[in-house]
């Protein structure tokens, strides 16, 4: 399936770094294995925005691709498109999903200035403590979404180990108070995971990290994603982001009964 937008585009590609995408000629399904409550990690992939009339359509289909797995219990559907289009929104609104719109960002370079803590890459060892970073500045906490942040750590130990991709870390004395991965793929370069402790933001670190991982590449092109008008979309524009498209998911997420 072709697509248009950069950001699906860059999304899938990593997602087979750790599962499959399969192209089904008319829309494409993800898995990942050894995460079946990764929402986004197992889902369709749509040509387009689903019209009235469809949306009862992707969710039989989504059930017999995914469905067999009693741990899926949501349903995830992305569609190509630049623009945001959010097609059936009240039907979809409807059947239980979740809209959601993110902006898709590049840069050719990337300017920021120092900080005064310790930037470096970090060893595959280190990456577990990017999981309770992560657990710790999050909204929800309970063990499972720990156990995800793990599982999604260990992926990243691969990624670092085979050399597909680079994680930097943020230090306060030998406490890590943000951190980002930037993972090369061909002629570019996708930005992944960017955070930082509640009581360090503000002062630079994310904007110095974004620097020190973009110099430690040699794409020509660095893809970034970000919630429109937000917080961090702002910062990557001070450090030299542009918006370029927008683009829609829809989730249908577990409920506490199923």
């Amino acid at each position: 399936m072709h697509l248009r937008s950069l950001g699906l585009a860059t999304d899938l590609e990593l997602a087979r770094t750790r599962g499959q995408v399969i192209d089904r000629d008319g829309y494409l399904v993800v898995r990942t294995p050894d995460d079946p409550t990764y929402y986004y990690g197992n889902l369709l992939v749509l040509p387009a925005a689903p019209q009235v009339g469809e949306v009862a359509y992707w969710t039989r289909k989504f059930a017999s691709e995914l469905g067999g797995d009693p741990a899926i219990r949501h349903i995830a559907l992305r569609w190509d498109g630049i623009h945001g289009d959010t097609g059936a929104i009240d039907e979809l609104s409807a059947a239980g999903f979740t809209v959601e719109v993110t902006e898709v960002m590049t840069a050719t370079a990337i300017s920021a200035p120092a900080v005064d803590v310790e930037i470096r890459p970090l060893h595959a060892s280190e990456l577990p403590t990017t999981a309770e970073l992560e657990y710790a500045i999050g909204d929800v906490h309970t063990d499972s979404y720990r156990r995800f942040f793990h599982r999604r750590a260990a992926w990243k130990q691969t990624l670092v180990t085979a050399g597909l991709a680079t994680f930097w870390g943020a230090f306060d004395g030998a406490t890590l108070v943000a951190s980002l991965g930037l993972v090369p793929l061909g002629p570019r370069a996708r930005y992944q995971d960017v955070q930082t402790a509640v009581a360090y933001r503000k002062r630079g670190i994310a904007s110095a990290l974004l620097a020190a991982a973009a110099r430690a590449v040699t794409t020509s092109e660095l893809v970034i994603v970000a919630e429109p008008d937000s917080a961090a979309a702002r910062v990557y524009e001070r450090v030299g982001f542009r918006p370029i498209e927008r683009v829609a998911s829809a989730c249908r997420y577990p409920t506490a009964s199923e």
